[in-house]
């Protein structure tokens, strides 16, 4: 008689369900699975400096799952213009016109105006005193200072030549820029002795000190970066951007910078202009990436807006992502085991499609918690044991046999074979119960 749909369906689950659990719960099940952690923890402590796997190791590095959410999940689909923020272009005004253009914008009463640029040393005299008076008359500037290491290695704020006229700092560094893409921030830092801001962290203060506060109790070390906005392409322009020409005429609203957040800062649209551009998640191409996509200044603007908006990505603590790891690493050990054991012809293919298959599944599931639910879950490490799975496997058997020639170790390895008429030639000690079952058998 044959069964209904639904029963057929649960009559194979079951079935699968047993390929997967057979061998769960076998000691060398769980010793294989330590056994790929024990690998990973050695290859983290020797120093691989091959000068051929470098570029490989900087690749990977930098890529991370999670800015597919970005570049092919159309994040940014749906984000409204954020209008408590207006980005004017400084270009490449001098110091006197940048002086004019800050009179120009505090003419409008904006709330607080940050400056992305820094004035290292004297130039000429005249544009410094004009750019100095600016300073001096606006009290809601906030500057970008510069931390750097001494030669000591201790960090410290690199001298602008304003700091007597600038008292609301907050240095600029943001963590990895040096490397590949930025993806997180330190909101604070400890510099000489004191808690220093990060420019938008100080640039949030002047505008809303209640949510100030709640950042500061949030007390990360690091936060990670929710991007939401670009203005790179005008059908995707989050930010409202002005140019200073438009400012020097009064061209613009009078109500567009009034009560609000003014940014100062350089801006080129051209694709292939990479100065002052950073890689961002919000790039194009998620791995490979070639051009820097974003400019400093933008990426203030994300952060300002994530902390305003106090939408925070939250990420999962290590312990957490290291025990997934362990747990599904040993579900595809027991169903490797089992094919490696039972049907062995079978094994490779079965490794390889669920190896594929896997990976798929978890990286697009830690994108979508990511996008959704704004939670990073580090899934690097599940997918490292499941990809080392299989190798390993062939290095516990050999040692376990080995164990058990030696020392009469107890294993389910070495009690198969992997092709027909190898099985004694191989592992004596399955020749040995052979022997044993015969000669029971003439007894009786």
């Amino acid at each position: 008689m044959k069964l209904p749909f639904h029963k057929r369906i649960f009559h194979h689950s079951k079935r699968y369900a047993r390929h997967l659990t057979k061998y769960l719960y076998e000691r060398d099940t769980i010793f294989a699975t330590l056994s790929v952690f024990i690998f990973l923890f050695l290859l983290g402590i020797i120093p691989i400096n091959f000068y051929v796997l470098n570029p490989m190791k900087m690749a990977l590095k930098d890529f991370d799952f999670n800015d597919i959410a970005y570049a092919k999940t159309h994040k940014d689909d749906g984000i409204k213009i954020d209008r408590r923020i207006v980005i004017v272009n400084i270009g490449t005004l001098d110091r006197a016109q940048m002086g004019f253009l800050i009179e120009a914008v505090n003419a409008y009463k904006p709330k607080v105006i940050g400056l992305d640029t820094f004035f290292e040393g004297e130039r000429e005299s005249e544009k410094d005193s004009i750019l100095r008076e600016a300073f001096r008359k606006t009290k809601n500037l906030v500057a970008v200072s510069v931390a750097e290491a001494d030669e000591h290695g201790k960090i410290k704020i690199k001298k602008n030549n304003f700091d007597d006229v600038l008292p609301k700092r907050g240095y600029a560094n943001l963590v990895g820029e040096d490397v590949g893409t930025i993806r997180y921030y330190a909101p604070f830092d400890d510099i000489d002795g004191k808690r220093y801001p990060q420019i938008t962290s100080a640039i949030v203060k002047e505008y809303n000190d209640t949510t100030y506060k709640k950042l500061e109790k949030r007390h990360k070390e690091v936060e990670t970066i929710n991007y939401t906005r670009t203005v790179n392409n005008e059908d995707k322009k989050k930010y409202q951007v002005v140019e200073p020409e438009e400012l020097f005429a009064d061209g613009i609203d009078t109500n567009m910078l009034r009560g609000k957040i003014v940014l100062l800062g350089y801006i080129n649209l051209d694709p292939n202009n990479i100065e002052d551009k950073k890689f961002t998640p919000m790039n194009s191409k998620f791995y490979g990436k070639q051009h820097p996509d974003m400019n400093g200044i933008i990426v203030q603007a994300n952060i300002i807006s994530m902390v305003l908006d106090g939408e925070y990505v939250n990420k999962m603590p290590a312990w957490v992502a290291w025990i997934f790891a362990l747990l599904i690493g040993w579900l595809h050990m027991s169903l490797y085991i089992r094919f490696y054991l039972e049907d062995h012809i079978w094994f490779h293919l079965v490794a390889k499609l669920t190896q594929v298959f896997s990976v798929i599944f978890f990286a697009y599931l830690g994108m979508i918690i990511y996008d959704k639910f704004r939670v990073r879950l580090e899934m690097k490490y599940t997918l490292y044991v499941i990809a080392l799975a299989v190798d390993v496997i062939y290095f516990y058997e050999a040692l376990v046999t080995w164990m058990h020639k030696k020392f009469g170790y107890a294993t389910i390895f070495g009690h198969h074979h992997h092709e027909h008429g190898t099985e004694e030639a191989h592992h004596p000690a399955v020749h040995s119960t052979h022997e044993q079952h015969t000669n029971t058998h003439e007894a009786h």
